[in-house]
């Protein structure tokens, strides 16, 4: 019974998640239950990351002053989209193999883009995106399936939220194009994460990783002007959606125990365009 509670609370907490109207790569820690029936622990992470992500909507450009021409769609591509995420975590043991859990913390967020016309030519390039820290929150699940020996299997489910400060952006100018123009961008985004592996015990430590699906989504309003050597007024504003380039990865990771009650944990996570690390701490009460 426990086993098949395990299984329902990871589906809603994924279907949750990816039916949201609302990114970093967040740790995920071991793909099981680890509080034990009734019991708390509190937690505290970092996570840097970087990816590639894939941009696209409605873009609309002043280009000299007259009035804004009708809006198109343009597509960009998010290069090196590097953020650090800071997460306190509390955890409850629903059953004894299945534990839920919140996170709050706050995330960052530094990037570069550039346009993708339809005819395959390279538009405007950005750069310069450098958004402060601001709210992040997150909500999971992790699930025991069954163990044998010192091998436990498991899998685990979580979304994080985030929404760095707003932050200046900047039109790269071109060969020939001595316009500049500078802007502001907000970025929102949320990332959901569902993996399931081993998880093998040591003596005091263990190992653990496997798979992992990576989603993002998200939104991405820029609105810049400028003048060029004429005077002449250039706007731009962008209204994206924004989501993944790779959906699988895999990841790994060591926990040992600095006291009978607290331990640490530090992992590595991959997928075909984005890579992430993290280290944290987590105190379990009895």
């Amino acid at each position: 019974m426990t086993k098949k509670i395990a299984l329902l609370a990871v589906g809603l907490i994924v279907v949750g998640a990816c039916s949201s109207v609302v990114s970093a790569l967040p740790a995920m820690g071991p793909p099981r239950a680890l509080v034990g029936q009734d019991q708390y622990a509190v937690g505290l992470g970092y996570s840097h990351s970087q990816m590639d992500l894939e941009a696209f909507g409605r873009a609309r450009e002043d280009p000299d002053g007259g009035g804004w021409l009708p809006a198109s769609y343009s597509k960009h591509r998010i290069e090196d989209y590097t953020t650090n995420l800071i997460l306190g975590r509390l955890d409850y043991g629903a059953t004894q193999d299945l534990d839920v859990f919140l996170c709050l913390g706050f995330s960052d967020a530094q990037d570069d883009m550039s346009e993708e016309r339809a005819t395959g030519s390279q538009g405007n390039e950005y750069s310069g995106l450098d958004c402060d820290f601001g709210f992040a929150w997150g909500l999971g699940a992790r699930a025991t399936f069954w163990q044998e020996g010192d091998v436990t299997w498991g899998g685990l489910a979580q979304v994080i939220w985030e929404n760095p400060d707003e932050g200046d952006i900047r039109v790269t100018p071109t060969d020939g194009d001595p316009s500049r123009l500078t802007g502001d961008a907000e970025l929102e985004l949320w990332e959901v994460q569902i993996a399931a592996g081993p998880t093998v015990q040591l003596e005091g430590f263990c190992v653990y990783g496997g798979p992992f699906l990576h989603f993002v989504r998200g939104d991405l309003d820029a609105s810049l002007s400028g003048t060029d050597s004429f005077a002449a007024i250039n706007r731009i504003e962008l209204s994206q959606d924004i989501r993944q380039e790779s959906e699988l990865g895999f990841y790994a990771g060591v926990q040992g125990d600095a006291s009978e009650s607290t331990s640490w944990y530090a992992e590595y996570r991959i997928t075909g365009d984005a890579w992430g690390v993290g280290v944290g701490a987590v105190r379990r009460f009895r």
